[in-house]
């Protein structure tokens, strides 16, 4: 049985928040590993998680379930994406956000379209079509398949766009090596800085 099912709703609801409130707090996406290793422990400690997740499973399941659990789709909740979007930010960049980045000011995203794993979408410009497909710069090879599987099966241009959170960017070397992957697949490639708070916050 999935340790979520073991938790009742309301007691999971309170274990999420205050996970993803403390991981906004602490800036997540630009914690080094050491970092988040020693934030995972201090999580089974926290009453307001360990406290009740140690109610339901031991210490050493509650950190797995943190960790593999709200804590791995805690990006993709924040793009209001997986089964813990509704803990993530409000606002922020989303689907057409990136639409627009990709394909200029006139797009927009097709009724129906949205999809994760990798997150994407189709958009629409004018009379034309694209597959469009974003996400973190480490899940690279994934939104390359996806996107040259786009243009395969559903003779459509792919636009792949690789999300920089706030604080990070992609070194040199590795764009330049997305790029000349995309070009030799005949995709376009671009990056985004990204906003994964509310609207108004700072990139």
């Amino acid at each position: 049985m999935s340790r979520d099912k073991l938790l009742p709703p309301e007691l999971q609801a309170a274990v999420v928040t205050a996970l993803y409130s403390t991981a906004d707090s602490l800036g997540w996406q630009t914690l080094s590993l050491a970092d988040r290793t020693r934030t995972y422990s201090a999580w089974v400690d926290d009453p307001r998680v360990g406290g009740i997740l140690r109610q339901f499973m031991t210490p050493e399941q509650a950190r797995s379930w943190i960790k593999d659990g709200p804590m791995k789709e805690y990006a993709r909740a924040l793009r209001g994406a997986g089964r813990y979007a509704a803990y993530g930010h409000k606002g922020g960049t989303g689907p057409l956000d990136i639409v627009r980045h990709a394909l200029g000011p006139g797009a927009c995203v097709r009724e129906n379209s949205f999809g994760s794993k990798p997150l994407h979408c189709i958009a629409i410009v004018g009379d034309d079509t694209a597959y469009v497909v974003w996400g973190d710069s480490r899940n690279y090879r994934n939104l390359l398949w996806a996107a040259l599987r786009a243009t395969v099966e559903n003779g459509i241009d792919a636009h792949i766009v690789i999300m920089e959170p706030p604080g990070t960017g992609t070194p040199g070397a590795e764009m330049a090596l997305q790029r000349s992957l995309a070009h030799r697949c005949r995709l376009q490639l671009h990056h985004m800085r990204e906003i994964l708070g509310p609207p108004g916050a700072s990139t």
